[in-house]
C-alpha cells in the first residue's frame, strides 16, 4: 500500500495559530515524509488548544514521536516553537487521562489487528484516531484535516485491510466505533464523541431521541 500516501493537510483549513506551529514543525521534517503533515498539523492544532493531552499522544509517545519526525524541534531557537518546549514540560509532569478506557482498548485492539506492519509511525496514528474519536466533531475536524478524504488516505496508509471492510461508505468514526464493536463480539455502539455530534441523528437515525 505504498503506492497509496497520507496527503500533506492543507494549511488554509487549520485554525492561524495552529497553522504557525505545523510549519515551523515542519522545517524539521525529513523530505517528502508522507506522515509529518498529518502530525505536523495534529501536534500545532493541540498546541493552539494548549492542550497537548488532546493529540491522543501520551507524553513518553509525544517525545519519541517528535524525534523521529521532528529531530531538533524540541531544541530550535525559533520563536513559534517556544511554545511546544514549555506545554511539552508541562505535560510531561501532568501526563494523560482516559476519559474512555473500554472504549480506547476495543479500538486500539482493533486497529492493531488491521495496522500495515512496515510503518514504524502507525502506533502513534492509532494513539491520535482513538483520542480523536471521543471528541464531538466528524473525525476529519477533529484530527484537524481538510475533509473526509483525508481520513481515508490516512486509514488507507496505515489500515488497508480496515478501509476495504467500509462496504457501506459508514462515515469514518461510526465505522471504526462499529467494528470495534464487531472485532470484540459485541453490539454496535457509537463512538463517545458521537452523542454530541451536531449530525448525530443522521448517522443514527435509529437512535433514540
Amino acid at each position: 500500500m505504498d503506492a497509496v500516501l497520507t496527503p500533506t493537510p492543507t494549511l488554509a483549513d487549520v485554525p492561524p495559530s495552529a497553522q504557525r506551529f505545523a510549519r515551523a514543525l515542519l522545517h524539521h521534517a525529513p523530505p517528502g515524509h508522507p506522515d509529518a503533515g498529518f502530525f505536523a498539523t495534529v501536534i500545532g492544532t493541540s498546541l493552539a488548544h494548549q492542550d497537548l493531552a488532546r493529540s491522543g499522544l501520551c507524553p513518553d509517545e509525544l517525545q519519541q514521536m517528535l524525534d523521529h519526525l521532528f529531530p531538533g524541534a524540541l531544541a530550535s531557537d525559533d520563536a513559534r516553537l517556544a511554545i511546544l518546549r514549555e506545554q511539552a514540560d508541562v505535560y510531561a509532569l501532568q501526563g494523560r487521562g482516559d476519559p474512555q478506557p473500554g472504549f480506547t482498548l476495543l479500538l486500539r485492539v482493533l486497529l492493531d489487528a488491521y495496522r500495515a506492519p512496515e510503518h514504524e509511525t502507525t502506533p502513534w496514528v492509532t494513539g491520535v484516531l482513538v483520542h480523536a474519536c471521543l471528541r464531538p466533531d466528524h473525525l476529519w475536524r477533529d484530527l484537524g484535516l481538510s475533509g473526509r478524504e483525508d481520513v481515508t488516505f490516512l486509514l488507507a496508509r496505515h489500515y488497508p485491510g480496515l478501509v476495504i471492510r467500509n462496504v457501506r461508505n459508514l462515515r469514518w468514526k461510526k465505522f471504526l466505533a462499529y467494528s470495534a464493536c464487531e472485532h470484540a463480539g459485541l453490539p454496535p455502539s457509537a463512538a463517545p464523541g458521537c452523542p454530541a455530534c451536531e449530525d448525530y441523528g443522521v448517522c443514527y437515525p435509529e437512535a433514540p431521541d
